[in-house]
């Protein structure tokens, strides 16, 4: 199984045709938010599911949910834009909502800048923008080969 999660497309839809073309088959493409003119070009893109969250640009997805929780290969994801964690200032109240909801990993997006770090036990990681990057951007892969869950950051740009 493999999803891959992206962040903050802010309708840069040439960029993000070139992304899905690098990251090519997979199971399901989480959307972190600020993208939501673009989840269909995800859908008609790419055969897979779009898992998607809304972010602070958002302003005309009222279906989209501020946050999901779900398992994948046993571990529990989070996965929310972080614009009402305050993500820009620090990362401690994301830490605390991913474990209140029973999760070990949290991706998110807002801030435009790609990051991977661990607080209190929570491993925390943006993708970065592809429509507005502040440094470099790409996509979170997550594999579970066998029942070996990896997670990992694709550098794209």
């Amino acid at each position: 199984m493999r999803y891959v999660a992206i962040s903050d497309t802010h309708g840069n839809r040439e960029k993000l045709r070139d992304i899905l073309s690098q990251i090519g088959d997979c199971d399901a493409i989480i959307h972190l938010g600020d993208g939501e003119n673009e989840l269909s070009l995800i859908r008609s893109t790419i055969n897979a599911d779009v898992i998607a969250v809304k972010g602070n640009n958002d302003y005309f997805a009222r279906e989209l949910p501020l946050s999901r929780a779900f398992r994948f290969g046993g571990i529990g994801i989070y996965c929310c834009h972080g614009h009402t964690l305050g993500v820009r200032e620090n990362r401690n109240r994301l830490a605390e909502e991913c474990r209140r909801n029973d999760c070990s990993v949290a991706l998110y997006g807002h801030t435009h800048i790609s990051a991977d770090e661990t607080i209190g036990g929570v491993r925390c990681i943006n993708p970065g923008s592809i429509g507005y990057p502040y440094n470099d951007f790409g996509y979170v892969e997550l594999s579970d080969l066998k029942g070996n869950v990896e997670i990992r950051f694709v550098k794209c740009g």
